[in-house]
């Protein structure tokens, strides 16, 4: 077993690269953009927008405070790709009845006026849990939904001596010993989130896969060892 005081040395090692990362990320963000001299054509929107008709409303300031707070648009390579990011947030009842819908928290931060144009529903989400959102009834006329080329107007800066110093530490970071002590740190998470049920499982069905490759009577007869597939 290693001495404390190494592995104390390793721990604020650590701390230190992982401190400079930070740093460095800080660095970039603040690095800002770059506006370029002719933009660049890049994919589609399919987006909402508000049309010059809803001057007509009363309640054209509610309007435009539930407008500010929706998902206004989605982008895509092509037509195609965008019309299936919004078909896939409409699955997902993000969009309903036509128009991007807000959460609850979003909800309680409107006023009175605005939350008068909503309407609450529920659903069942991926997991099956029952939740809810609101759908907000913004007269027709007031809004569009439409197709609109997409440019790059900005390039991010880059520092290259930041990026390479952040490469370094990534790989510093990797060393034997200070891997382990970053993974405390910051403990990995299971997406995949399997149980030992569902494990067993996998593992059974991929034991009858194996097993399909043989004749059945070989395996009613037991001359092919499971414990060996």
């Amino acid at each position: 077993m290693r001495p404390k005081h190494i592995k104390g040395q390793k721990e604020k090692e650590v701390r230190r690269l992982l401190k400079r990362q930070r740093e460095i990320w800080k660095l970039q963000r603040d690095l800002g953009y770059i506006k370029l001299k002719e933009p660049i054509r890049h994919g589609w929107y399919k987006e909402i927008v508000i049309t010059e008709k809803v001057e007509r409303y009363k309640n054209k300031a509610a309007i435009l405070e539930l407008y500010n707070k929706i998902e206004r648009y989605y982008w895509g390579r092509t037509k195609e790709e965008a019309e299936n990011k919004w078909l896939n947030q409409t699955s997902k009842h993000l969009i309903y009845k036509g128009f991007p819908t807000i959460s609850k928290k979003q909800f309680n931060k409107l006023r009175y006026k605005a939350q008068c144009m909503c309407t609450s529903f529920q659903f069942r989400n991926e997991n099956k849990k029952l939740r809810i959102r609101f759908y907000i009834r913004i007269p027709k006329g007031a809004y569009k939904i439409k197709y609109s080329r997409a440019y790059i107007t900005h390039r991010k800066r880059i520092d290259p001596n930041l990026i390479s110093e952040d490469e370094f530490i990534d790989s510093q970071l990797l060393r034997k010993g200070y891997y382990n002590i970053k993974e405390a740190f910051y403990p990995w998470k299971d997406d995949w989130n399997l149980t030992n049920y569902k494990q067993e499982k996998l593992k059974t069905k991929r034991h009858l896969n194996e097993l399909k490759k043989y004749a059945l009577n070989d395996v009613i007869n037991e001359t092919i060892s499971w414990e060996n597939h």
